[in-house]
């Protein structure tokens, strides 16, 4: 909190602390001999916070602009806190081994921070290994998803920032009236018969499974997703999705959305930008992506996705989590970044490229807090509009499960789509 400046023309007076109290009783005894000079200014705490690098980098700086930003906007408020931020693609924050990578970050020493971006899905495991400490969340200051997907056994342990959510962008004026998988491929279909209908990357061990996932919330859009972990396959969501994933395919045995080709790049995003696919299917953010391969093109068509026999949005929640070594003035400092980060004035800077130079993308990046969307300039932006009617009704990636279960659902899945 900024402490408030004394009234003009008050008499001067002595601010009396615990830190201070040692220091400025000397100066009192020594008030007659002239003897008396103030005390230092103790050096504003150190606060490392280690944010997503795995959001569209809009100034092309390596998040150098965003990082400034983000640290000068906090320190002013905070004048007692020096906040380190950090970007780093290098640092692996799926990475749950004991000495790995969040093992590092969330432990106690020398290059730990106090406060990790995540990913819901392994917050069941974080919290499990004792790495994560509780926190207070305002009750429907996130959407209801996001606040489920940072809750274990009733007690939250994160605050959430991002949703994200697999999307379907096309130019297709019929785009909204598809319901399950085959309409959506016969909808793609007829943009332009012979065309690749969507491009889209499945390969991988979070990203198969993930959107396989998908596909059972829209099969089964009452049933509870965790479900959807054990085998055996759903039979019914499986072969909707099988549908989508085939339809990629323009030889037989070819298929760039399932074998690499598209992962781990923006391929995909630009083999619908440059009209060689009549849809993409990934998450909102990846918009940027294609506007930058085609930076004239219109504004596309957005839906849900549907990979099932229905349609039933389901969302990764984002959060800050902060590390259990963390406590006292360290904690307080901790929840003041993380008040701070989910202030809807924060998340459209993020969300509209405002470290950035005027006029680029915005990011298109689904944002956990409500009021973001009741505000300018996302209550007057076609695409977050668009975004806002699709994710009320959605739920929740399970937050506990998946990391032990993602690469036998792989494995059963390749089997099954090969």
């Amino acid at each position: 909190m900024i402490p408030l400046p004394p009234l003009r023309g008050a008499a001067p007076s002595i601010h009396w602390s615990h830190t201070m109290q040692w220091r400025a009783l000397p100066c009192v005894l020594a008030l007659s001999l002239g003897a008396c000079s103030d005390p230092e200014p103790e050096a504003p705490r150190p606060l490392k916070v280690v944010l997503f690098p795995y959001i569209p980098d809009s100034a092309g700086d390596g998040f150098a602009s965003l990082k400034q930003r983000l640290e000068a906007d906090f320190e002013r408020e905070h004048s007692d806190i020096d906040v380190d931020i950090v970007f780093d693609a290098k640092l692996d924050l799926y990475d749950l081994d004991d000495g790995g990578t969040l093992n590092q970050l969330l432990g106690p020493g020398a290059g730990a921070a106090q406060v990790v971006e995540i990913d819901t899905l392994i917050m069941g495991e974080l919290v499990s290994k004792g790495w994560v400490q509780p926190v207070a969340l305002e009750a429907g200051a996130a959407h209801p998803a996001a606040e489920e997907a940072v809750s274990i056994a009733g007690q939250s342990y994160g605050v959430p920032t991002y949703l994200c959510s697999y999307v379907v962008y096309s130019n297709s004026p019929y785009l909204s009236s598809a319901t399950d998988g085959d309409s959506l491929v016969q909808i793609l279909t007829d943009v332009a018969p012979g065309m690749r209908p969507l491009a889209a990357n499945y390969s991988g061990s979070w990203t198969l499974p993930s959107s396989y996932l998908d596909a059972w919330a829209d099969t089964n859009p009452t049933g509870v997703l965790s479900q959807a972990l054990s085998l055996p396959l759903d039979a019914s969501a499986l072969a909707s999705f099988e549908d989508v994933v085939k339809s990629c395919e323009l030889e037989a045995g070819v298929n760039p959305c399932l074998d690499g080709t598209y992962a781990d790049s923006s391929l995909a995003e630009e083999a619908f930008a440059l009209g060689q696919a009549n849809g993409f299917m990934g998450y909102t953010e990846r918009l940027f992506f294609v506007r930058k391969a085609s930076p004239g093109m219109a504004l596309p068509e957005v839906i849900s996705v549907p990979l099932g026999t229905g349609s039933a949005p389901a969302v990764f929640v984002d959060a800050l989590v902060v590390s259990a070594e963390c406590t006292g003035t360290c904690a307080e400092d901790a929840h003041a970044f993380t008040d701070f980060m989910k202030d809807p004035d924060v998340r459209s800077l993020i969300a509209f490229s405002g470290d950035a130079p005027q006029g680029t993308t915005p990011r298109y990046l689904l944002q956990a807090t409500q009021a973001f969307y009741q505000q300018e300039p996302a209550r007057s932006d076609p695409m977050y509009q668009k975004y806002v009617q699709f994710l009320s009704g959605a739920r929740p990636y399970p937050n506990q499960g998946f990391p032990q279960n993602r690469k036998t659902l792989q494995s059963a899945l390749m089997d099954a789509l090969q």
